[in-house]
Formats: C-alpha cells, sequence, structure tokens
C-alpha cells in the first residue's frame, strides 16, 4: 500500500516575522529510508536574524500496516549519510546537521539516510537559519527558540529550562552550550558579568578565526556605551577597544576636540567600568610574550613592526597618546606623532603604568606609578 507523505517546514528565528529560508519536498525512498529535499533562499534574505548556516533535522512517524500513524509520535531520526551541499556534524550529535549555504541567493538538494526501524513512515524537515540564543537584563536570561533548553557545562552537567527566561540566581551549572527542543547546538556565554550585552547583532560567541578565542560585548551602565571585549589565553577579559567614557567635565578625562576614533584620555580612577580593573605591568608584559605585533594589530593595519593580523581580535590601531610632562595638569590639545606608541598598553591598579613601544629584540620599557593621560583597556 502506498505510504502518505506529509512533509511542512519550520522555522525558527530570533525575530518574529516572514519566513526566508524555505524547503521543498523532492522524493523519497522508503526501502532504502532516504529522504531528499530542497533548501533554498532568495538574495536579499541573510542578515543578522537568518544566517547562511543553517541547521536541518527530520522527523517522523511510523505507519501501521492499515496506513494509520502510531498514536502521534512524531520522532527525530537519527541522520545516517547526508549528502548534498557543504555539510557539517555537531560532534557526535546527529539529531540533525548543519547545512553551508551562502549570503546570495541559494539552492540545495540535501539526500539524508534515515537511521529508523520502521518500514513505512511519513516525514517532515525543518530548518533553522539562527540557532538558540540567550539575552541578559536586569538578572534574567531570556531564551529565544523551542523550549525545553538544555544547557550543558564543561563537566558534562546539564540543567533544564522549561520556560523561555531563567534568573541568574536560578543557574545551578557553569554552562558552555546550549540546545533547544531542536537539537540545534549553540553556546551559552563564559562571560558571567551582570553587565553583559546581547542583542542580534552583539553577540557572545568563539571567533571564527584567529585564535577561535571567545568575544562579547558589555555595557558600562555609567553612559551605556558598547565595548566588544575578548578572553585571551591569560584566562582574563580584556576591553578590545579603549574606554570611552567622558568624565571632562570634572577634569579626571580629557576629551580630544577632534573627529578622530580615540579621542578620549582617562585619569585611573574613572577608566574601567564597575567590576573591571586596569591591568598591571605583569599582565601587560604577559600579552606582549605570547603574541607578536603582527597578532595584537588590528588586521590590515600597519606599524613600525608590521602589518596586523588581529590574530586574538585584540584590535590594536596604531594611534598616538598623550605622554607629555604635565602629568598634573589637565590637556589643552591632543598629541599626534607619527611613532606607533600601542595604545591601551598603559595603566594599574589607582596609577598608570607606561609603556613604549618595543623592537623585536626587546621587551616594551614600562614606568610604573606614571600619572599621564593616555588612553587605555580594561580588563576582568
Amino acid at each position: 500500500m502506498k505510504t502518505i507523505l506529509f512533509f511542512f517546514t519550520m522555522l525558527i528565528s530570533i525575530a518574529a516575522g516572514a519566513q526566508v529560508t524555505n524547503v521543498t519536498p523532492i522524493s523519497a525512498n522508503y526501502t532504502d529510508k532516504t529522504v531528499s529535499f530542497r533548501v533554498w533562499w532568495n538574495a536579499g534574505s541573510r542578515d543578522v536574524t537568518h544566517l547562511s548556516k543553517v541547521w536541518v533535522w527530520v522527523d517522523y512517524i511510523t505507519v501501521n500496516s492499515n496506513n494509520t500513524t502510531s498514536g502521534n509520535l512524531w520522532t527525530r531520526a537519527t541522520a545516517g549519510t547526508v549528502s548534498g551541499g557543504v555539510i557539517s556534524y555537531d560532534g557526535s550529535n546527529r539529531q540533525g546537521f548543519w547545512l553551508q549555504g551562502n549570503s546570495g541567493s541559494y539552492s540545495a538538494t540535501v539526500s539524508v539516510k534515515l537511521n529508523i526501524t520502521a518500514s513505512k513512515f511519513n516525514w517532515c524537515a525543518y530548518v533553522s537559519d539562527y540557532p538558540p540564543n540567550i539575552t541578559l537584563n536586569n538578572g534574567t536570561y531570556t531564551f529565544s527558540g523551542t523550549p525545553p533548553f538544555i544547557l550543558t557545562a564543561t563537566s558534562g552537567a546539564t540543567q533544564t529550562v522549561t520556560g523561555t527566561t531563567l534568573a541568574t540566581s536560578a543557574l545551578t551549572i557553569t554552562p558552555t552550550t546550549i540546545m533547544d527542543k531542536t537539537a540545534c547546538p549553540s553556546v551559552f556565554c563564559p562571560y558571567q558579568g551582570s553587565d553583559l550585552f546581547i542583542d542580534a547583532t552583539h553577540l557572545c560567541q568563539q571567533r571564527a578565526g584567529g585564535a577561535k578565542n571567545w568575544e562579547a560585548w558589555i555595557k558600562d551602565t555609567r553612559d551605556k556605551e558598547l565595548y566588544r571585549i575578548v578572553l585571551m589565553p591569560d584566562e582574563l577579559w580584556w576591553t578590545a577597544e579603549e574606554m570611552r567614557y567622558d568624565a571632562s567635565a570634572t577634569k579626571q578625562s580629557y576629551k580630544c576636540p577632534t573627529g578622530a576614533q580615540r579621542t578620549i584620555y582617562n585619569r585611573p580612577v574613572v577608566a574601567c567600568p564597575a567590576g573591571w580593573i586596569l591591568p598591571s605591568v605583569a599582565q601587560f608584559t604577559y600579552i606582549h610574550n605570547i603574541a607578536s605585533e603582527e597578532e595584537l594589530l588590528a588586521a590590515n593595519t600597519y606599524a613600525v613592526y608590521g602589518t596586523g593580523i588581529d590574530f586574538y581580535g585584540y584590535a590594536v590601531i596604531p594611534d598616538p597618546s598623550r605622554a607629555d610632562g604635565a602629568d598634573e595638569t589637565i590637556p589643552t590639545g591632543c598629541i599626534y606623532d607619527i611613532t606607533w606608541f600601542p595604545n591601551a598598553w598603559e595603566s594599574m591598579e589607582g596609577r598608570r603604568t607606561f609603556c613604549w613601544d618595543r623592537t623585536t629584540a626587546h621587551p616594551p620599557v614600562c614606568y610604573e606609578n606614571h600619572l599621564s593621560w593616555n588612553q587605555v583597556r580594561c580588563i576582568r
């Protein structure tokens, strides 16, 4: 007897809206238990809420000899051999697979061999173009995706979130990954500060290139400024850009009257947001010892010692710092020189640590307890 085929698609996205990722059925070989379908989208449909790397899976329900289904028990099919397009798996997880598309118009015919025992079955294919995601606001995590959510720590310990919100105080493990009902895997940010900021364009994730270290975003509660942060090999979070808190009204910072990207020079007392501190000489030196100038420089920027590749996402941009002799006097102008003076290689607790640029044969020269007006980065 001919098996009745039901086929439909589902899109899970962080933002509500019209479906822009599509699935079209093609065929099914019930003897070989292989199903084929087309995944496609139109040009202009890929953005921060509709990614070009999509999660695909197939559910099935057993059909009895009298052509009735076994209750209403749709079950996830374990994916065997998959062909068509650029396919990858998330470790040993075979409850779905990644299909890598492109940012323009895309179409791929995908065939999936289902590892199931049913001889007759109906099947449904699904695609998600945005993995499960979290946002943090006022001490509450909000989850996007299909609940329940399974949080997993490095040790393998898990915590299940049945709804879409969870108070940070209710977190019983330190999760590194998150999976929703679709079995789509994603990451749970290792940065646990209350100033973590996540939205559709500011994500907590591992960098795709270079050292593949973590990056995230924080919001300075003093002025609502956003800063990108990176987890460096010293296991500390570093701000990946200079601080911009403007305390010039109290003469604790100086804001240059130009349109330059880096315009604020801070005193240590106002340099860092709550929970963050200024690095010490030892901490700066450690970073300098494990990374070359090129690895720390922003990509495609040039300085005395080479062109940057931004291996860690630290993104140093060669830029002059203010280092005049009148340390106690608020500046009256901004100094611009042509020497690569590595911005943000200054500062420590209480007073600034001042580090001059180095050569390839010598470490940086640092002076402690030096009160100078310079840009800074912060650590946590």
